[in-house]
């Protein structure tokens, strides 16, 4: 008699908290969609299954949500089309109840957004701490109007979660059960102790995915609330782990140092990061979104920074090496330089300075939260790629330059050269001198850039998200799993 499966419970709770604030998917988001596409594909071959959760903040504490939701949600997001109404961040709300509805949409995501850009930047924080706490409120109120409807509890069967009669974890879940973390939960201190309920009433097993340790390590590159929040969330997360990885050797590295710095020996396991973004690519060219001409510059015309626009990536040096550059090249073989992101955090007097010299005499445009067809071509038609980041936890847009075919510049930092796979140019990111002499040195010889061009089309090997997955699942198993003559796995028992 076969033994029942064990199911891997991922928490994504972070993903919908997000959206909240957000109208596109970052780094880690993209990432985790990426990762959670894969491991619903190979969980079965690892003799699991998969289900997904979040935080109910009435119930405070993890209750099951449909996978679609969450992939309907990402669709959503990595295209210009609205989402499903069944993938709104609002789970716990009623679908259309009269009044709670129409306050809960003087909160919506859109509405949001548009405060939020026309806020100091000063102001932004505390206006998303009191839209979080007003949706909770209203939340908390659709909780009360459902009053005396009781949880239903499941068999090992598919579990679905409804608005109206949420599933708790601890009334489905199974002693040996894994609960994952693959996201970024740290924007809620106490999360470690809903963690250590999950272990302690439910038997389950817990197990991080952690991307970097910044705001720990470079505080100064990182806004005041996440570097007062993501200590206390690591501190209380850290002791209820059963297994670690990490998305390069550099954090793996940061990871164990720390651990040991705590008298502690866990492993941590480094995941391979898959290349490119096929699921979200995938849904952009289901609904072919068209892109218009106008909102992307000529092909060939321009050198790209995809990245949320923040003190630590590095923007302020890029638009210092191309003021320098506007004075020892011609305007016409100077490309246009392209920021691609969000406007993040620390970069008010940077936009201020950029605003001032006409965006660099018309030699710099910003694009704001592009869409994913946006991206795509801007990533076929561009020159070549910058990433002069100060700390990476790992370096997606190297990865995605060079999935496009595109040569990639980045800093010499952290783990920028393992993203790089020998197939970069790389900069000192504190040497103004020294990353000007790098880029001249790339325009001034259109044939070598050619030439670069030709090598990276011809060596660089992508990484599928399977082989991602397939280093989650194995380190859940307590398996050592080598790929290509990597180890991507050890034992999590």
């Amino acid at each position: 008699m076969t033994s029942a499966k064990r199911t891997v419970w991922i928490d994504v709770d972070d993903l919908f908290h997000y959206v909240a604030h957000n109208a596109r998917l970052s780094g880690i988001q993209r990432l985790t969609y990426e990762l959670y596409s894969a491991i619903e594909r190979r969980a079965e071959s690892f003799g699991l299954r998969t289900a997904y959760l979040r935080i109910d903040p009435a119930l405070d504490e993890f209750v099951v949500v449909d996978w679609e939701d969450v992939r309907a949600l990402c669709h959503g997001l990595t295209t210009e089309h609205p989402l499903p109404q069944s993938a709104q961040p609002s789970p716990s709300l009623p679908r259309a109840r009269g009044g709670l509805v129409t306050r809960a949409r003087l909160f919506s995501r859109e509405a949001a957004l548009y405060v939020n850009h026309r806020l100091p930047e000063n102001a932004r924080e505390p206006f998303a701490r009191f839209r979080t706490l007003q949706l909770e409120a209203l939340r908390a109120l659709a909780q009360i109007r459902r009053a005396g409807v009781g949880t239903v509890k499941q068999a090992a069967g598919p579990i679905v979660n409804r608005a109206d009669t949420p599933v708790r974890l601890l009334d489905v879940a199974q002693p040996g059960d894994w609960l994952l973390s693959l996201g970024a939960p740290w924007h809620r201190v106490d999360y470690g102790s809903l963690i250590a309920r999950a272990r302690r009433e439910g038997g389950l097993r817990s197990a991080l995915l952690i991307y970097d340790l910044i705001p720990l390590r470079r505080p100064e590159w990182c806004h005041h609330s996440l570097v007062e929040t993501f200590g206390a969330w690591l501190d209380g997360m850290l002791p209820q782990c059963d297994a670690l990885f990490a998305i390069s050797d550099a954090t793996a590295r940061d990871v164990s140092d720390l651990l040991q710095k705590r008298g502690r020996t866990d492993p941590v396991v480094t995941m391979p990061v898959g290349t490119g973004f096929p699921a979200s690519e995938a849904a952009v060219v289901r609904v072919h979104e068209p892109v218009p001409a106008h909102a992307v510059p000529k092909p060939g015309s321009y050198v790209l920074f995809v990245s949320t626009i923040e003190a630590r990536k590095n923007h302020a040096l890029m638009f210092q090496v191309w003021r320098r550059l506007a004075e020892i090249m011609p305007p016409e073989r100077l490309p246009t330089l392209v920021f691609a992101g969000r406007i993040g955090w620390l970069v008010s007097d940077l936009m201020t300075q950029i605003a001032n010299t006409s965006y660099c005499d018309g030699k710099l445009a910003i694009i704001e939260d592009p869409s994913d067809a946006v991206l795509m071509r801007l990533y076929e038609g561009c020159l070549f790629t910058v990433l002069p980041s100060l700390f990476e936890g790992w370096g997606l847009p190297v990865t995605e330059s060079l999935s496009f075919g595109k040569p990639c510049v980045t800093s010499d930092t952290t783990s920028l050269p393992e993203a790089g796979a020998g197939l970069t140019r790389m900069l000192d990111p504190y040497d103004l001198n020294d990353a000007t002499r790098v880029i001249h040195e790339i325009l001034s010889d259109r044939e070598k850039l050619a030439e670069w061009q030709e090598e990276v089309r011809r060596s660089f090997k992508p990484v599928p998200w399977t082989r991602s997955a397939d280093a989650i699942l194995a380190g859940l198993g307590g398996q050592t799993v080598e790929r290509h003559g990597i180890v991507v796995a050890e034992s999590a028992a």
